[in-house]
């Protein structure tokens, strides 16, 4: 699976400590950029092999890697767990990643319109992924199984000059690893900073650099899906 023909995106990430939220806020209003989408909550399932290559390509800076997930969206006040089991549209993709360039794919959409259980849901999408990846000869022959849910509180800006800049800021970052209950404590990842994502086609990096010239705060790698599993795991990142 190649990086599409079409503009691939890049992504800056940035850490922001809530104490310096204000001056953020700031930023944004000098800078030109506006709201441009209502809040709401994103939400994932994680896949993975069983031994968590994934993650692995992941920490070691692996030049071209890839995650899998089944990706939905709820209030900006919702569970993110209490919402899996509702009638909702999923969505699975797979997120490639070149160097600094990545791109989505969108391996299908599955729309569940009944009430079931918790794990009958899990193995329900379980199938319909397996069912997806086959068309793809690449990942087709993964073993996959669901690692571990993410879900945040996601702020959308846009530069006013220049749409194709977009911003988020992701807050309130919390996980559960999946054979967990809805109902069991989630574990709050973000107690004390947001992250600050950049996103624009790769032909306008000089405009974005030149655009952050003066942004106050350090630039980090961040996955949080790697932000997830080392609650669980016996890794730090």
């Amino acid at each position: 699976m190649n990086l599409s023909k079409n503009l691939p995106r890049q992504e800056i990430k940035y850490k922001v400590f809530y104490k310096d939220l204000g001056k953020l806020y700031a930023w944004l209003f000098n800078a030109k950029f506006n709201k441009n989408f209502d809040n709401r909550n994103v939400n994932s399932l994680y896949y993975d092999t069983p031994n968590l290559d994934f993650a692995a390509d992941n920490i070691s800076g692996d030049s071209k890697r890839i995650k899998i997930r089944a990706r939905w969206y709820s209030k900006y006040d919702q569970n993110f767990l209490n919402d899996f089991c509702k009638d909702k549209n999923f969505k699975f993709e797979v997120k490639r990643k070149v160097n600094n360039l990545s791109d989505k794919v969108l391996l299908s959409e599955v729309s569940c319109n009944k009430e079931n259980t918790f794990l009958e849901r899990q193995n329900f999408f379980k199938k319909k992924l397996n069912q997806a990846i086959s068309n793809y000869s690449k990942i087709s022959k993964l073993l996959l199984r669901n690692i571990i849910f993410v879900g945040y509180k996601r702020e959308y800006y846009q530069h006013f000059f220049s749409p194709n800049i977009r911003l988020t800021i992701d807050k309130d970052i919390a996980c559960s690893i999946s054979n967990q209950l809805p109902n069991s404590n989630k574990s709050i990842i973000s107690n004390n900073y947001i992250i600050v994502e950049f996103k624009f086609e790769y032909n306008m990096e000089k405009l974005v650099t030149q655009l952050l010239k003066n942004f106050p705060f350090r630039r980090i790698r961040s996955s949080k899906y790697l932000y997830a599993l080392s609650r669980y795991y016996r890794f730090s990142y």
